[in-house]
């Protein structure tokens, strides 16, 4: 396998996967499905959730996960300001060894994944070898133990036998090689070196590298991916982007569909609205701003930038084919674009942190409940704190109606209003859907990025005889 070069526990990577489980997941249908929790319920009277956990599990080091061990690591995310709506935990209670009790401040349809997506690591071995330790040693309960990592280089893993969930895993162990460069990554699949391809996809060259890869015969599992966004200041009062009319002129001006089709070779779906089809978010024929470089240049006049303006792209190198595209198209209405390629580290400072001071180029997470993901980019308290972007009041109004609908015919409609009036505000110019890639050996069986960016089954991968 090729992947990251993350440390084995860092959340960005794929090498927390194999080590251990959660309480729940989702499956490839988008539903919420049992892992280490049995079952749940919530109580919004009581605004209460309960967890009634799977008995007979142990963790690696043969110490008992229950009710005490799960509480320990929602806890301690929470205490390392980590844990997603951690502050509307108001306590715990262990009921008994297999009955976990949450008490909410507020009672939302989000707890089952915000509070059952975390990964569950033996409380026992982190307090004997410290935080430190932590950080690049897993000790946890799921099908694969890690057994060496080399920074940069590979992370191995070995096959645990008394794994709780029986008759699995199928492998004996996985390792990930990490390699960055995408045309070694490709040679590397083509002389039989590795078995499969994690993070063949994006834009330009690493697209077609894939598609050329499945041309050969290689399979690939194309996941659902992130959406590509541009993003404009809207927060800051002195912004030109303040201003509704510019924004949306902004969007009148880039052809979308020829900008997936000409950095997608075909696989890219450009988008219409804040979100792709087959979502619950999804609207069918809404359009609200086709590309008509005439209607952003009467938008900007009317702004009063009758002769366009200067202005910025923030983005980094992953993006910066999307800027460039961008640039071209604001050129032709009057915008003259300089695209500000940043390092990792100032690109998230700002793009997450202080803000940025025009435009910039980004992505939003794509999940199987699609409104999961667009709360924790846009909600009042998201997640992932994209810091210069308005947030229009009737937005605001309708986050809330959306968390605390719980009947599922009430719960698409409100996530269909939702991504209508963010794309009436013109909160974020939506661009196109890139989809994940995994591209595989024929012999090869998995369902990586099928079910989620970050979640796959290493459990249930295996291979034919080769």
């Amino acid at each position: 396998m090729t992947g990251s070069g993350y440390p084995p526990n860092d959340d960005r990577g794929p090498y927390n996967i194999p080590a251990t489980d959660k309480l729940v997941t989702w499956d490839i249908d988008g539903n919420t499905i049992p892992v280490l929790a049995e079952s749940w319920e919530g109580d919004p009277v009581n605004k209460t959730f309960t967890w009634h956990l799977r008995k007979g599990v142990k963790f690696d080091d043969g110490t008992t996960f229950n009710a005490e061990a799960a509480r320990w690591n929602i806890q301690r995310l929470v205490d390392l300001g980590r844990q997603i709506e951690g502050d509307n935990i108001k306590s715990m209670d262990v009921v008994d060894d297999y009955t976990l009790r949450m008490n909410l401040k507020e009672y939302t349809n989000q707890a089952a994944i915000n509070y059952g997506w975390v990964l569950m690591y033996s409380p026992t071995a982190i307090k004997i070898n410290g935080d430190e330790w932590a950080k690049t040693h897993q000790v946890g309960v799921g099908p694969f133990r890690l057994v060496n990592w080399v920074r940069d280089v590979s992370v191995t893993f070995e096959r645990v036998n008394n794994y709780w969930n029986k008759g699995y895993p199928y492998l004996d162990g996985i390792k990930f090689l990490t390699i960055p460069d995408t045309m070694t990554a490709s040679a590397v699949m083509e002389t039989g070196e590795a078995d499969m391809w994690m993070g063949a996809g994006g834009t330009g060259a690493p697209a077609r590298n894939a598609l050329d890869l499945e041309n050969k015969g290689f399979k690939v599992n194309w996941g659902r991916g992130v959406l590509q966004n541009l993003f404009p200041n809207s927060k800051d009062p002195g912004s030109k982007y303040a201003n509704k009319k510019v924004r949306e002129a902004l969007e009148y001006a880039l052809d979308r569909p020829g900008i997936a089709n000409g950095l997608g070779y075909g696989k890219f779906e450009p988008l219409t609205q804040m979100a792709p089809s087959g979502s619950t978010g999804y609207i069918p024929g809404y359009d609200p701003r086709p590309y008509n470089a005439e209607k952003a240049r009467q938008l900007l006049a009317e702004a009063g930038y009758p002769n366009g303006f200067k202005t910025k792209i923030l983005c980094q190198a992953s993006n910066q084919e999307l800027a460039s595209a961008i640039q071209g198209y604001l050129l032709a209405v009057g915008i003259q674009a300089e695209v500000d390629l940043a390092d990792s580290g100032r690109y998230y400072g700002e793009f997450y942190g202080k803000g940025w001071s025009e435009l910039a180029v980004g992505v939003q997470g794509n999940d199987c409940d699609y409104i999961v993901g667009f709360l924790r980019h846009y909600g009042p308290i998201p997640m992932l704190r994209i810091t210069s972007l308005n947030k229009s009041p009737e937005f605001l109004a309708l986050c809330d109606k959306a968390i605390h609908t719980y009947d599922a015919a009430g719960y698409k409609a409100v996530t269909q209003e939702l991504v209508r009036q963010a794309t009436e505000d013109a909160m974020v110019i939506p661009i196109y859907r890139t989809p994940g890639t995994l591209v595989m050996q024929k012999y090869v069986h998995s369902d990586i990025l099928l079910v989620h960016a970050g979640e796959y089954h290493p459990y249930r991968s295996w291979m034919e005889k080769h």
